[in-house]
């Protein structure tokens, strides 16, 4: 997914946040106390805050703001490359005494990250990224990118292959940088101590770059924070935390085990030297919490908020709720899926005066969404009791609701943590119960159902469903009614495909078939599709800069960036594959649908569904997709030309002069060659010598066609396609006294499909040396149509790519989309890795290329 498409999927759920009413919230103006706040006149309870030991209002720190804004005023307006406000030595000071070490003090945590990444990890270096370390940390890697430093990440789920990768580059590089979270914020998971021991032994030149944000204060000697607790420190690591949250002051703070390397970053980090500083009242409020810090009162506050984890934790446990992992962190990370869940939770809880955070993709994948709770020093044991308890109704309620059960929710997160902490809480028996008997209420014809997304299994429609692994098991009349004439999936094609992509050697060329039909209690067809169990390339919609990059790496690992996928149609078809009756009630018919379509996902481990080219212009179908998980993606434009005309004179009288003028030279050129049509019942039959440079000719094509870079098609389907009475394979051979091949054979080809009074090309090969100068590529483009009006066709479709070559012949471009669901973020963060380092090495701008460039 490019970034555009990325922010255009967040904006999506973002705004169905804030139509619950949860996200971007403005308090009413009154003062706070900690625990709660007013919205719009209701007080609400909260457990959003990341002030872990609620100091925010401690006297000694808002004193300390009074008197250095009274002392030092309201800002300190300077470079701290020049000059810094008084304070900032003596707080530096009192940091290094807190953690243990030499200590900078930022204005962010994301500056320092910056600030020290950016000098420390150059172009002779690499740098290892937990792609789950926080986006602060992502940022400044992508600046350490653009000096030279080598990146490579790692599936947070599997972080123990990061070892694998520091193995391989501690020979090649000056220093091994492993980036990681010491706490991390969405899930409340620690970072695998043991795992970074074994990094450090790799070689001496590996190191630890650790973000303690989520850990700070809360636990330690003098509050220094979980990492440091659980894994000292040496001049091997550099930490990177916070001075807000559980801190409670402002900006961030580095640690270096040498007095030399922090002076090193101090002068050469970019942000330190130049950006501004943490302002006065701040610096106050900073120094008042140091100085409280290396106090024993800090102690006291930890073991308030220790107290009310342990509770939290065995009321958790008690009532079975899904939690992800259970350790000493104030961070609880309750299981749930969809957006959509952790939306409906958190706003029946928000109804009933508690606010809790839901946790939903970007920050999280879009099927591991949750609820976040944060636990304070400032909340009572009565408010974890008041909140678990309401939790333990209303997550079962939600969980049942969607048909959700304990098992589908361990099956969804079951790699969710690294190692040894891939081991969710497992809800008890008494959730599992209670999610089975909800579940039977609202199937009950007795219960009136709740207004959800998911339909029971047998809703108010009486809808039926019926699945089938062959098309032979469907039947033919019926099927092509419904779905022949698009996307190239009539009975006969999918007859065809089965017989090349059942049972293949090669992974790529392996598919499973199904097909979906859901019927309402008349017998009558609401929805049906075909879907694909496939190897797909995860780059397959990238810009073709990326997808240059990947296929490097493919030299040596040809199934690198490659997942098992589910797809909408196949990978030998293009168009809308999705047959919707909108007459009926056909969101209880689709929903139906994709709980098949699911189930197949589940059981065949995907990590990518796909609902491919599908209008992009229907809004009630975008609301339903995202409804069910599914993020909306542009697809290429695809043409489709309507014969109205009978002549070919006709025909020019549609176009514009300059359009008239194109298909006027493809009209004599035509002369100069040859077509031969190929297939059941029409022309030669095709030697296996014949099919192989067909063959050859689509390779041409297909190693140049990265916009839409999928997996080569073997030399089986075009003998498959030649015997199948849905295709027809159409070659051109260029006359020898007019420039052809002495050997005669076809310097172009096309496989053409025929159904009903539609026909399209699906692809296509041509002979490069014929192509720039005797326009053997806009020959075949013409060649397409000459036939379709031959076969008496009214539509024409010609495909995706090459736009203005297609526009030429007076096609039109029908906008069409994607909607995608992944199982994770991993393949997605390291393709925007990818993506990043083709910006980088790229000559030209993306803006700046060709668009639509095709040959002749």
């Amino acid at each position: 997914m490019e970034a555009s498409e990325r922010n255009s999927t967040v904006d999506s759920i973002h705004q169905e946040a804030i139509q619950h009413g949860i996200y971007f919230l403005n308090p009413d103006d009154q003062e706070l106390h900690g625990r709660t706040f007013k919205l719009q006149g209701q007080e609400l309870l909260s457990f959003a805050s990341c002030s872990y030991l609620g100091l925010e209002q401690h006297p000694q720190l808002v004193e300390g703001v009074i008197h250095a804004a009274k002392k030092y005023g309201t800002q300190f307006s300077a470079t701290r490359g020049f000059v810094s406000a008084p304070p900032y030595g003596e707080l530096e000071a009192l940091m290094s005494e807190l953690l243990g070490g030499y200590a900078i003090v930022c204005s962010s945590t994301s500056l320092g990250h910056q600030s020290a990444l950016g000098v420390l990890a150059t172009e002779k270096d690499a740098i290892v990224l937990d792609h789950q370390a926080h986006y602060s940390i992502q940022q400044a890697v992508q600046i350490c990118r653009t000096s030279g430093c080598h990146v490579e990440i790692v599936k947070h789920g599997e972080l123990e292959r990061a070892l694998e990768a520091i193995q391989r580059l501690a020979s090649i590089r000056k220093t091994v940088w492993f980036c990681v979270d010491g706490v991390y914020s969405m899930y409340g998971d620690l970072v695998p101590i043991e795992l970074l021991r074994e990094a450090l032994k790799i070689a001496p030149n590996v190191r630890l770059y650790v973000d303690d944000a989520h850990g700070m204060s809360w636990v330690g000697k003098h509050g220094r924070g979980s990492f440091l607790t659980r894994f000292g420190f040496n001049e091997r690591v550099v930490l990177a935390t916070s001075l807000n949250k559980a801190f409670a002051a402002g900006g961030g703070c580095l640690l270096f085990a040498t007095d030399k390397e922090r002076q090193y970053v101090r002068k050469t980090g970019g942000p330190l030297f130049f950006s501004g500083p943490l302002q006065p009242p701040m610096l106050g409020a900073a120094m008042a919490s140091a100085r409280l810090h290396l106090s024993q009162e800090i102690y006291q506050h930890q073991e308030i908020l220790q107290e009310r984890i342990r509770l939290a934790n065995r009321l958790i446990r008690e009532e079975g709720l899904p939690l992800l992992v259970e350790n000493e962190t104030p961070i609880f990370f309750l299981r749930l899926g969809l957006p959509r869940l952790g939306f409906k939770v958190a706003r029946r809880m928000m109804d009933e005066g508690i606010y809790v955070t839901p946790s939903v993709y970007p920050t999280v994948p879009m099927r591991r969404g949750g609820i976040r709770l944060s636990l304070t020093a400032y909340h009572t044991n009565e408010d974890v009791e008041q909140v678990i308890k309401r939790l333990a109704v209303h997550i079962p309620t939600v969980l049942a609701e969607e048909g959700l059960t304990v098992d589908n929710l361990d099956d969804e997160f079951r790699h969710a943590l690294p190692g040894k902490g891939r081991f969710a809480a497992r809800a008890r028996a008494p959730l599992q119960e209670l999610i089975q008997r909800l579940i039977v209420e609202q199937e009950s014809p007795e219960t009136e159902l709740v207004a959800t997304g998911k339909r029971p299994l047998e809703s108010a429609e009486h809808l039926t469903v019926e699945k089938y692994t062959s098309i032979w098991q469907v039947d033919k009349e019926l099927w092509n009614s419904m779905l022949g004439t698009v996307g190239f999936i009539s009975w006969d094609s999918l007859m065809m495909q089965e017989q090349v992509f059942t049972d293949a050697a090669e992974p790529e060329n392996c598919w499973q078939f199904l097909y979906v039909l859901v019927r309402d209690r008349a017998g009558r067809v609401l929805a049906a599709a075909p879907f694909t169990v496939a190897l797909c390339k995860d780059d397959m919609l990238m810009r073709e800069e990326v997808s240059q990059k990947v296929e490097e790496r493919r030299k040596e690992d040809p199934y690198f960036l490659s997942s098992k996928a589910l797809l909408l149609g196949t990978l030998l078809s293009e168009g809308n594959h999705l047959y919707l009756d909108r007459s009926g009630p056909w969101r209880a018919a689709l929903t139906r649908l994709l709980e098949v379509a699911r189930e197949e996902y589940d059981k065949n481990r995907c990590s990518v569904m796909t609902m491919r080219d599908l209008p992009a212009d229907d809004n009630e179908m975008d609301q339903e997709l995202l409804h069910h998980g599914l993020v909306k993606v542009p697809m290429l434009d695809s043409h489709v030309l309507n014969i109205t005309w009978w002549t070919e004179e006709e025909y020019l009288a549609t176009l514009t002069k300059r359009k008239r003028e194109h298909l006027r030279e493809r009209i004599a050129q035509s002369k100069f060659y040859e077509r031969r049509v190929h297939g059941v019942g029409v022309g030669e039959t095709l030697s296996v010598e014949e099919l192989e440079h067909l063959h050859s000719l689509y390779l041409n094509v297909a190693k140049k066609a990265m916009r839409l870079n999928v997996f080569h098609l073997p030399l089986q389907l075009l003998a498959a396609m030649h015997e199948s009475p849905a295709w027809e394979l159409v070659t051109l051979r260029l006359d020898p006294a007019h420039g052809g091949p002495a050997h005669g054979r076809p310097v172009a080809f096309y496989a053409g499909y025929k159904q009903d009074a539609h026909y399209g090309a699906f692809l296509c090969g041509v002979d490069y040396d014929y192509v720039y100068q005797h326009g053997a590529y806009r020959q075949m483009l013409f060649q397409i149509i000459r036939r379709a009006m031959e076969l008496g066709t009214k539509t024409v479709h010609l495909g995706m790519t090459a736009n203005l070559e297609k526009l030429r012949f007076g096609t039109v471009a029908q906008r069409t989309c994607v909607y995608m669901q992944a199982r994770d973020h991993f393949s997605g963060a390291l393709l925007r890795e990818i993506a990043a380092e083709a910006s980088l090495s790229s000559t030209h701008s993306p803006a700046n290329k060709p668009a639509n460039a095709s040959p002749g």
